[in-house]
């Protein structure tokens, strides 16, 4: 299922860039579902993070590309769930536009009651990352 979800924030692009990339290591600090946050790797580019939400295991590699203003989030061996997430930003200073976008599709008949969680998920995230934004 393909979801998104975007907001207007009224911060520069340094504060919320860095923003989206704390939340690459403490996710649980804008999305409440989330917790025991590890970082298994570093790269590059990214890294590989491993956390619990929603009665599953959520293994990401994560990939951040600064030049284009995206930060895609591709989930590894998950049980339930094939597919991305991304988080992107458009616009400049002033007239930022915060997206995150939830490409999952689901393997098993358990994930299929967990799909409808997902849009209110998304939806707090954004919102709590404006508030934060737009606080500095």
């Amino acid at each position: 299922m393909q979801i998104s979800h975007s907001e207007k924030i009224n911060s520069t692009f340094e504060t919320l860039w860095a923003l989206l990339l704390d939340k690459i290591q403490h996710p649980d600090r804008t999305i409440k579902e989330i917790t025991n946050v590890e970082i298994l790797e570093k790269y590059n580019d990214g890294i590989l993070r491993q956390m619990h939400a929603l009665g599953m295991t959520i293994k990401e590699r994560i990939i951040i590309d600064e030049q284009n203003k995206i930060i895609k989030f591709e989930l590894i061996e998950n049980s339930m769930f094939t597919g991305y997430f991304i988080n992107k930003i458009e616009g400049h200073d002033g007239e930022l536009t915060l997206s995150y976008e939830q490409n999952w599709i689901p393997i098993t008949p358990q994930s299929k009651k967990i799909e409808p969680k997902l849009p209110q998920i998304i939806i707090n995230g954004v919102q709590e990352m404006k508030e934060l934004a737009e606080k500095r």
